[in-house]
């Protein structure tokens, strides 16, 4: 099974605090990159049509800000040249304040069945300070709007650490984005980002970001409450209602296989037989959109860094992403991925860190890797003494 990814690098303003890669655009240079994205699909389709998708996720950016016709356009393309499996989850990011009746009804005609919808916060101070382009009423009628053309299956982003942020702000807003029902709620740590506005604010002192005792008070907070709001949390940052975890996401931290179409996307892909000893290959698209287009236009793929991950980085890796997840790393799963026990290749950090309370590995059904409660906090200390083995 493939999961795909989409990438659609509009938005109508950048918000304070984001480095992904966006810009604004206008129809005309929407289409064109549309038409791009329309020949990469077909493009590399080919490569991996024996390969069904079982997941598809449209990111950006703000998708919700592609025109309908356009939007149909890609997505044509995507059921014409790959495989989509029945029961196939499609999800999409979308603004509250861009979604619309129309948009939606293309997407649902073309498979979406799950949607994203960017909050970040209820309160409208917190909202202004982030950027971001909607109130809290336009959120609420974004998730009406997605009911009524029958979606139920809907994630909210919420985030944590801002400045002028409480406890109770945060507690609030996670209530409030159960309340409009989300089944699905990715509650994130602001993360200040060298060459954001909201950076720039915080280095002139014009902001002050929360400590890293008030962020921890809101994370344990935001876990409390959203488990007596009937939510599970089954990774770092995300939690969901019973069966409505992100199948897509999923595919990301166990190392399934994705491909990553449109400018800047990235894809983990099967190693090709000649490249031995990787052992899967990892894909860059070029962050030039020029350059993106131009190729394209030219019929050829364009510019990418293609990378062979071999044994020792592979094994970190499926290490790093397991432990993101409350359940963490099956034993049998990385030996079955890597032909190597945990224990004889991360026996003395594995030792370490159960010492120290940050790890456990509990035997109920089957053996697993898994971080303790403090070890999710600090997750990436932890991981450090993977890195220091051999």
């Amino acid at each position: 099974m493939l999961s795909l990814y989409l990438h659609f690098p509009f938005c109508k303003r950048k918000c304070f605090y984001c480095d992904f890669f966006s810009m604004a655009a206008e129809r005309a240079e929407i289409a064109a990159y549309c038409a791009a994205l329309e020949k990469e699909i077909s493009l590399m389709a080919g490569k991996y049509a024996h390969m069904p998708v079982d997941t598809v996720f449209i990111g950006g950016g703000t998708p919700s800000i592609v025109p309908e016709s356009l939007m149909d356009g890609v997505l044509a393309a995507v059921r014409n040249h790959f495989t989509i499996a029945e029961g196939a989850e499609f999800t999409s990011e979308a603004n509250p304040g861009t979604l619309r009746d129309g948009w939606l009804n293309t997407m649902v005609a073309n498979g979406m069945n799950r949607l994203s919808i960017g909050v970040q916060a209820q309160q409208e101070h917190l909202l202004k300070l982030l950027g971001r382009m909607h109130d809290f009423p336009m959120a609420l009628a974004a998730f009406a709007m997605a009911k009524k053309h029958g979606i139920t299956n809907i994630n909210a982003d919420a985030m944590f650490g801002l400045p002028k942020q409480g406890v109770s702000d945060y507690v609030e807003t996670l209530r409030a984005l159960a309340d409009a029902g989300a089944t699905h709620l990715s509650a994130y740590a602001l993360q200040v980002e060298e060459g954001t506005l909201l950076a720039a604010q915080v280095a002139e002192g014009t902001l002050r970001v929360p400590n890293q005792d008030e962020t921890a008070d809101m994370l344990e907070a935001g876990i409390s409450s959203l488990s007596n709001l009937g939510f599970e949390r089954y990774e770092i940052s995300n939690y969901a209602r019973p069966g409505f975890a992100c199948r897509h996401n999923i595919g990301y931290w166990t190392q399934k296989h994705y491909l990553g179409l449109g400018v800047s996307a990235a894809s983990h892909l099967p190693a090709s037989p000649d490249a031995t000893p990787a052992v899967y290959t990892r894909r860059q698209n070029t962050h030039d959109i020029k350059q993106y287009m131009a190729a394209l236009a030219e019929g050829v793929l364009p510019p990418a860094s293609v990378t062979g991950v071999a044994a020792k980085e592979a094994m970190f890796e499926t290490v790093m992403l397991g432990l993101r997840m409350v359940q963490g790393l099956r034993y049998a799963d990385f030996a079955a991925l890597h032909g190597q026990t945990l224990q004889a290749v991360y026996g003395e950090a594995i030792r370490k860190l159960t010492n120290e309370g940050l790890l456990e590995t509990p035997c109920v059904n089957e053996p697993r890797l898994m971080l303790t409660a403090r070890g999710l906090a600090v997750q990436n200390t932890a991981l450090m003494a993977f890195l220091q083995e051999d």
